[in-house]
């Protein structure tokens, strides 16, 4: 991405953000990926000064507020970044430091806002206590993730996080199982139990195809090189290919998500997957508000029953027989 085209992409999300704000419609977490300590940073900083700028126009950047949170000194945000040793945020600054700051009254009277510097370096705890305040955000709160790395965090917290997307393309688009799985989505909602179960062999097919590409991705040892042991040899396929399934939950997530909000009469700008509306439509139009709740809920299911090992296979056959 050019730097004329970043700079029009970053006025592009503020001001977006800037007719949410005016019109009371801001979400109530942001996933900003972007440079974490480049122009996802500088976008926050801009929305968090549009809050809380006691000036004019806002944000006016000179105001004693905009320049508390410039210096990152005001008192109703609070900044988590990585630990400097671990390099890891762990579940004591989100269950002791952010849920406490966002649940009480601002100093302020109005906002309060939490921002996760490189928000995929939580640790899997402080993972799911954040997803726990996800689900249930405290008023007047506002929550900021900014990575570089979205396809690090879990799909539920990606899933109920607004996405404003400073980097050229999401991780997922440029994997070679994305295709595949378009068509898959394209025809999601299946109307009896037979086409769900085609749904079952087709993802079937594509996580085998994800191994076996994960299987020849090792280079062969060069002459007068050992062989990686076996267990190596299992133990890097079975990270690539954890790492492709997260990704496609997400994409699954994404798009049930896209289509809940065509049920609710959002608009297709901020939909997950814009380029993919007409289809996401036509699906919508099938599905009335509860069912498409359910949908989404059973991709949530689905990632818990694959974290708890249950076989590929049976997890996504349950997805699309409860859909």
């Amino acid at each position: 991405m050019s730097a004329g085209s970043s700079l029009d992409r970053f006025a592009e999300l503020f001001a977006s953000l800037r007719q949410g704000h005016a019109a009371g419609r801001l979400a109530h977490a942001y996933l900003v990926v972007g440079a974490p300590r480049g122009n996802a940073l500088a976008l926050s900083e801009a929305l968090l000064q549009l809050l809380f700028c006691a000036g004019e126009p806002r944000p006016c950047g000179e105001c004693a507020e905009c320049r508390r949170v410039r210096e990152r000194a005001h008192p109703d945000i609070l900044w988590i970044e990585p630990e400097s040793k671990s390099r890891r945020i762990k579940i004591e600054r989100i269950r002791e430091e952010l849920i406490p700051r966002l649940s009480q009254g601002s100093y302020g009277g109005g906002w309060k806002a939490g921002v996760l510097i490189q928000a995929d370096r939580l640790t899997g705890e402080a993972a799911n206590a954040f997803l726990k305040m996800l689900e249930e955000p405290p008023p007047s709160s506002l929550i900021l993730l900014l990575t570089d790395s979205p396809q690090e965090l879990l799909p539920t917290i990606v899933s109920r996080c607004h996405r404003l997307l400073l980097s050229a393309e999401p991780a997922a688009r440029t994997e070679p199982w994305y295709a595949s799985l378009l068509d898959i989505l394209r025809s999601d909602a299946p109307s009896d139990p037979l086409q769900a179960l085609g749904r079952v062999a087709r993802m079937k097919a594509l996580l085998e195809s994800v191994r076996a590409a994960a299987e020849s991705e090792a280079p062969p040892a060069a002459a007068g090189e050992a062989e990686p042991e076996e267990d190596v040899e299992d133990a890097r396929v079975r990270t690539r290919v954890l790492e492709a399934r997260a990704g496609i939950v997400r994409c699954l997530m994404e798009w049930r998500r896209d289509a809940l909000l065509l049920v609710l009469g959002l608009e297709p700008g901020d939909l997950h997957f814009p380029e993919e509306a007409d289809a996401l439509r036509r699906q919508a139009a099938g599905l009335d508000y509860a069912r498409a709740l359910r949908r989404f809920r059973a991709v949530e299911t689905l990632h818990r029953q694959l974290e708890r090992n249950i076989p590929d296979e049976l997890a996504f056959e349950h997805l699309w027989l409860e859909g």
